[in-house]
């Protein structure tokens, strides 16, 4: 091979590896070039809405807490009950010398009345005594009951039962039983056109004078 013919492909060569050179040179810059790209892009998507975050608005509120105290408030007094001024009704001598304590107006109860059958009426008031048995028996010195009775007028809207004395009742109407105490005065259900029974019984077993009144409105 002459010297030209080496320097030819010498020179050929050369050029061959300068271009794959500069080719691989603008390879790897068009590489970088993209990366670059790339990453300016991505710097672009990462950096947060400042508009998305300056719209949040924080809306949460406290519960309110609604004031349930309740005013204080002058109770009027309800109507007054007076069965009348007091008096002493004269009995016979199972009662005792002192009679038996009641309001003008009053009437005495009349036994027998032990016995729902034989209750006396209340109009509007009655007075007695429970009494000790003393028939010898096995119920000698038991106290008894006394049974009073009494049906609402047609005109009445409401009523009132007053009693007096160490004593308990029941009052019954209508299938319906309501037991009073000397500390205890329930509700007596409002019935119209049916007879209420009333039991008379002492608290402690022992004799009680009573006063039962009625009052209709």
């Amino acid at each position: 091979m002459s010297p030209c013919s080496n320097e030819a492909t010498m020179r050929k060569q050369l050029r061959t590896r300068l271009g794959i050179s500069i080719f691989a040179g603008g390879l790897v810059a068009a590489c970088i070039a993209v990366a670059c790209s790339g990453s300016d892009e991505q710097d672009v998507i990462s950096t947060p809405d400042a508009g998305t975050e300056a719209s949040f608005v924080d809306n949460y509120k406290p519960p309110v807490i609604a004031d349930t105290s309740v005013p204080e408030t002058t109770v009027e007094a309800g109507p007054i009950y007076d069965a009348g001024p007091p008096t002493v009704i004269e009995a016979g001598a199972e009662y005792g010398e002192a009679g038996v304590p009641c309001v003008v107006g009053g009437t005495l109860e009349e036994e027998p009345n032990d016995e729902a059958d034989a209750a006396n009426e209340l109009m509007p008031t009655r007075c007695g005594a429970v009494l000790l048995t003393a028939d010898g028996g096995t119920d000698a010195g038991v106290a008894e009951s006394d049974f009073l009775t009494f049906t609402l007028k047609a005109t009445t809207k409401s009523f009132y039962i007053q009693f007096s004395g160490d004593i308990n009742m029941t009052i019954t109407v209508d299938g319906q039983t309501v037991n009073f105490t000397p500390t205890s005065q329930p509700k007596v259900p409002f019935v119209k056109d049916k007879p209420y029974t009333v039991q008379v019984k002492s608290a402690d077993g022992k004799k009680q004078n009573w006063r039962v009144t009625i009052f209709e409105s």
